[in-house]
C-alpha cells in the first residue's frame, strides 16, 4: 500500500512539473508573455450608451417624465417596457411600446425615449452598429 502510494505521488510531480515546462516552452515559442498580450481597445466591442451612462439616463428620465394630468387622479402606475434603435450615429429610432400600462402612460413613455438626446453608439470590431434595446420605465404615485 505505502509503494503504490509513493507511486502516485512520484507520477503527479512528474506530471506538474512537466506542465510547467510546457508552459514555459510555449511561452519561449510565442515570444510574448502574458503580460504583453495585446488587449483590444475599448471601442473594439462596446454596447451603446446613454451620456452620462446609467446615472445620466436615470437623471434625464427623472427630469423629462411628466406624469399625465389625465392620470394624476386615478391610480395608473405600471411598469412600461419600450423598444428602441440606437442608429450607428447614436440617434434614436423606432420608438415602440413592447409592454404597456394604458394608452396615455404608453404615450408619454415613448414621447421621453423619442426625445433622448444621442447616446454614444454600439461597436462591434471597431465599426459603429445599429442595436435594439429595451429599457424598463416605472409610473407610480405616492
Amino acid at each position: 500500500m505505502k509503494s503504490i502510494s509513493i507511486i502516485l505521488i512520484l507520477i503527479f510531480f512528474t506530471l506538474q512539473i512537466n506542465a510547467q515546462n510546457i508552459l514555459a516552452s510555449a511561452e519561449v515559442k510565442s515570444g510574448l508573455t502574458i503580460a504583453e498580450l495585446p488587449f483590444p481597445s475599448e471601442k473594439t466591442n462596446s454596447l451603446p450608451e446613454f451620456p452620462g451612462g446609467n446615472k445620466g439616463l436615470a437623471k434625464y428620465l427623472t427630469n423629462n417624465m411628466k406624469y399625465p394630468r389625465n392620470s394624476r387622479n386615478s391610480s395608473s402606475r405600471g411598469k412600461i417596457v419600450v423598444c428602441f434603435t440606437v442608429e450607428k450615429d447614436g440617434k434614436i429610432a423606432n420608438v415602440k411600446i413592447e409592454k404597456g400600462v394604458n394608452k396615455i402612460l404608453n404615450k408619454e413613455a415613448k414621447r421621453v425615449v423619442e426625445n433622448m438626446p444621442n447616446w454614444k453608439p454600439a461597436f462591434e470590431n471597431g465599426i459603429a452598429i445599429s442595436t435594439v434595446l429595451r429599457i424598463p420605465i416605472v409610473f407610480f404615485r405616492n
